[in-house]
């Protein structure tokens, strides 16, 4: 139950992000890939604000860094896609992670 407000939540604030950069001419989408304490995470940000900040893997049922710069970039980046394509929300698959060739187990 827990798990469905915050996905409620998460949603409920994609929208509004997206509807804010939607009447904007110039948005500026971009990320940060920052160091946790056992691997690496990202943030989101549109016009500087965090919109989402991602210390875990998505979508995999651990919680765990991603075990390097290089992978939380490419999912930082198809997050960007998504949002650039206006799919909301802007969520990543299992299958998504795999195909981008995320490591996801030690």
């Amino acid at each position: 139950m827990k798990n469905m407000k915050t996905k409620t939540k998460l949603t409920l604030l994609f929208i509004i992000a997206i509807s804010l950069y939607s009447c904007k001419k110039e948005t500026k989408i971009e990320y940060t890939i920052y160091k946790v304490e056992n691997g690496w995470g990202y943030d989101v940000k549109i016009n500087n604000k965090v919109l989402m900040h991602q210390p875990m893997i998505p979508a995999i049922n651990k919680s765990i860094p991603f075990y390097s710069k290089e992978d939380a970039e490419k999912v930082a980046k198809l997050v960007i896609e998504k949002i650039k394509k206006k799919q909301m929300p802007p969520t990543v698959s299992k299958e998504e992670i795999q195909k981008l060739g995320i490591k996801t187990d030690s």
